[in-house]
């Protein structure tokens, strides 16, 4: 029979149930009993048809589905009858009222074994489907045990999938077959092994140009196995709490995506300069002469850091007194405040346990410390300090407390302007608890269900035990939640609570950078890819780390630029220099014992090439901010592959060694030693060199070009029909603010552009929502740019001034340029088709017509 409803048809089909693959036994799973139609979906129920492979079954299941919007679809499958850990607070879309009218999408069932398929309602495209088909991709049906969950969905024999972080891995995931574990580990950066956060997202690119995303609501430890025709998941916990994403563009997908977890979150205006650190800086004299070098040789610095060497004897919320004294600690972040230069310290979530250690004390008297399995007493790790304790930022007293130490910190110590959260997998040096505060009881506080044992899971992903470097699955936080499904969220958690502590503290934006993630985490603080190594692989490496963490909500995310780990080479140091000026977060830092690779310490060429690359990158900070502004206000990402711009080009589907920053700028790096060309990508489009504006590529068909990359030299080209607002470098953010902008306008092959740039204070909290924001619209039609104040509520404009405007690929020879009808001066070369005007001295939110004939 065929039941029609609003975006749903029941297809009962008949499956013979006792299907083996291989010598593997065919779990059924389940049978659709009943569904109903609601006012925002479906609902149903599932009865068990068989047992699954470790036992602990659960016999009936509810099922929901929930039609958000004309693209994104949740279902959802629980147990009604006993409640289990499900992720709180990551949703940012709420609960619909009805259904919208015209759905993009429909949903199928099958009834025995259950299954359901998402399509696309205009051309029938299958997006997911969980049904047993028996074919060669044969897999399971849905199992749902108390420790074991697992349902698949069939795919194309030859998938594009990318997501499913965080880990060190080409972009495009291995579609031979690779199983990628998803549970946050402090283990370095190996490649293809699980890292610091937890992402069960991913998007399916596919052949035709379309695009979906799928988002797997669980924070509990899982295997993704993606190969030929296949995608299985498996998972010790939780409940199955799927979204799908129908795009139908890359684009789309991710900004549907950030809808549900929150839009990337808007960074002040300095955040997106140039930051130095190192693990090694053991003095505050070392420190301040790297800030003098900076100056000396004319380098720009925005942010300087300091890794755990301020600490005194690695206590958080401490200096060391001898190395770094409180008042010269003062003093110098004060004259650095003076420059119009920022300082941002580290600080770990461990505690030293030690009576008479004030935020131990603290933390002890207000009960925020995470519990061993007794329910009572604290839970005891080690990290640098020793043996330590760690805050519950499940419980929602801790913010306060946390508020506490950082404030006293900084109204005492140094006055930093951000921090850096660091080993908050939570890292332990220890595996599971390490010492006792006193010893706990043996006895644990929770009741698990019978055969429940959350040290050791019947299914264990990755084959690694789970308290591996961290702490007990048994721990406790917030009074009954154990570790085990709350252990991906430590650092979340964390990064939210320090995210409302700076805010509160300081009255603008936040800059936390947060070493381990999860959904929803780019909406309170920035990354940094972990500790990588000072190699080429690497350097390619970042690329493809830093497109994961943008489709991941993540827009502040930068890797360490000339590697952590071992000593770097002034050639690799230069080409990182170079990548890691287009970076949306620029940070060099290394290790301590390894080689210094500040920009000047190599010689000349490298000062030279550091100086060209920052000044290059702060002259396209209001482009960057305005993709900022965009992808907070919107979703999306600054960095993106170029399948995202390109989706019917399936030559872009494996490319990750060229990136678009925006949709407007192509960079094609050197990843390789000893290279001095690249090969690089041009989809069929207008290109033009960004520094001189020569024309590349073909407008009609994507091309391959090897183009001429010097050691002093990394490509980047401006895409036709775009236009991207700078303004003059200065040595800090703060002095670049003020000075002229310039417009690089690019024409497509109609000869059109358009860009637009955002404006405020770049600092302010919800200058968006309150207003106080300027956001100017420009367009080249007919050889005539016009701007267009769409909103203009910042009053610093009235000091800013546009003073160039270059615009390439003016294909006839220009005689006349009038500006608001007055003839002007000007340029043009017919050998680039360039056409520059200067001297415009142009108020930033003056109507003009800057026209060309």
């Amino acid at each position: 029979m065929v039941l029609n409803m609003k975006g749903i048809s029941l297809v009962v089909l008949s499956l013979f149930v006792s299907l083996t693959l291989a010598a593997d036994t065919f779990y059924p799973g389940y049978k659709l009993t009943s569904l109903n139609q609601t006012k925002t979906g479906l609902t149903g129920t599932l009865s068990l048809i068989s047992p699954g492979p470790f036992g602990s079954d659960i016999n009936t299941l509810a099922l929901n589905v929930y039609y958000y919007t004309d693209s994104i679809v949740r279902v959802k499958i629980t147990d009604p009858s006993t409640e289990r850990w499900e992720v709180p607070n990551v949703i940012q879309l709420p609960l619909p009222t009805e259904a919208p009218d015209n759905l993009n999408y429909k949903i199928n069932f099958s009834d025995a074994p259950f299954g359901f398929s998402l399509t696309r309602v205009d051309n029938l495209e299958t997006v997911f489907n969980t049904t047993p088909s028996g074919n060669t991709t044969q897999f399971n049906g849905t199992i749902f045990e108390d420790q074991y969950i697992e349902f698949s969905t069939s795919l194309p024999s030859v998938p594009n999938i990318y997501g499913l972080g965080e880990r060190v891995h080409a972009f495009r995931l291995d579609s031979t077959g690779s199983t990628y574990t998803i549970f946050n580990v402090d283990q370095g950066t190996p490649v293809d092994k699980n890292l610091y956060g937890s992402h069960p997202f991913y998007l399916d690119m596919r052949t035709n140009g379309l695009a979906n995303g799928v988002f797997l609501l669980n924070s509990n430890a899982m295997d993704v196995y993606v190969g030929p025709g296949k995608i299985t998941y498996k998972v010790v916990g939780g409940v199955i709490d799927l979204w799908f994403m129908l795009g139908p563009t890359p684009n789309q997908v991710v900004k549907q995506y950030h809808q549900i977890i929150g839009t990337p979150h808007m960074p002040a205006y300095w955040h997106l300069g140039y930051h130095q650190c190192r693990w090694g800086y053991y003095n505050l004299s070392l420190t301040m002469d790297v800030v003098n070098n900076f100056t000396y040789y004319n380098i720009p610095l925005e942010t300087m850091w300091n890794d755990i060497d301020y600490m005194d004897s690695f206590e958080d919320f401490t200096l060391d007194p001898v190395n770094f004294p409180t008042e010269q600690m003062r003093s110098f972040i004060q004259s650095l405040h003076d420059n119009g230069q920022h300082y941002i310290m580290i600080t770990d979530p461990g505690i030293l346990a030690q009576k008479g250690y004030p935020p131990f004390v603290d933390g002890m008297e207000q009960d925020i410390f995470i519990k061993s399995a007794d329910g009572k007493t604290p839970i005891v790790g080690e990290v640098w300090p020793g043996y330590t304790v760690f805050p519950d930022f499940l419980n929602p007293n801790t913010e306060d407390y946390w508020y506490d130490q950082i404030s006293n910190f900084h109204k005492t110590g140094p006055q930093f302007d951000g921090l850096w959260i660091d080993m908050n997998e939570v890292s332990n040096f220890c595996t599971g608890q390490c010492g006792n505060i006193p010893t706990p009881s043996s006895a644990s506080k929770l009741k698990y269900a019978p055969g429940f044992n959350p040290e050791k899971p019947p299914y264990l992903p990755g084959g690694q035990k789970l308290d591996w470097h961290t702490l007990n699955m048994t721990a406790i936080q917030n009074g009954s939640l154990i570790m085990y499904n709350t252990h991906n969220l430590f650092g979340w958690s964390e990064g939210i609570a320090t995210k409302n502590v700076l805010e509160s503290l300081f009255g603008t934006r936040s800059i936390v950078i947060s070493r381990s993630t999860f959904a929803g985490s780019g909406n309170h603080n920035g990354h940094w890819l972990g500790d990588n190594n000072s190699d080429f692989d690497d350097l390619y490496y970042s690329m493809p780390g830093i497109l994961d963490m943008n489709m991941f909500g993540i827009a502040l995310v930068g890797a360490d630029i000339c590697g952590f780990n071992g000593n770097t080479t002034e050639e690799l140091c230069t080409r990182w220099m170079q990548l890691g000026s287009f970076y949306p977060f620029m940070r060099n830092h290394n290790a301590i014992y390894q080689r210094s690779q500040e920009p000047y310490a190599f010689g000349p060429q490298l000062i030279q090439v550091s100086r060209d690359v920052i000044e290059n990158r702060y002259s396209l900070l209001p482009y960057y901010y305005t993709l900022f502004y965009e992808a907070n206000t919107y979703g999306g990402t600054l960095w993106r592959s170029l399948f995202f711009e390109f989706p019917t080009d399936t030559a872009t589907f494996l490319l990750d060694r060229q990136v678009m920053v925006g949709p407007a700028l192509l960079v094609s790096p050197v990843l390789q030693q000893n290279a001095t060309t690249v090969s690089a990508y041009f989809p069929a489009a207008a290109w033009y060199d960004y520094t001189t504006g020569l024309t590349v590529g073909s407008t009609t068909t994507g091309s391959w070009i090897t183009l001429p990359a010097p050691l002093e030299v990394i490509n980047s080209h401006i895409r036709g029909g775009y236009i991207i607002p700078t303004q003059t470098p200065a040595m800090t953010t703060t002095l670049a603010r003020k000075n002229p902008y310039s417009l690089v306008v690019a024409l497509d092959q109609n000869g059109n552009s358009a860009g637009t740039l955002f404006i405020d204070d770049g600092e302010s909290l919800d200058t968006v929502a309150n207003g106080k924001y300027t956001l100017i619209a420009y367009q080249v039609i007919k050889n005539s740019l016009t701007n267009n104040i769409r909103k203009n509520g910042y009053s610093g404009v009235s000091s800013l001034y546009l003073n160039t405007v270059s615009v390439y690929g003016v294909q006839q020879a220009v005689t006349v340029v009038t500006l608001n009808n007055q003839k002007v001066p000007f340029t043009y070369s017919s050998k680039v088709l360039r056409l520059d005007v200067n001297g415009l001295n142009l108020g930033i939110d003056e109507l003009f017509d800057l026209a060309w004939k």
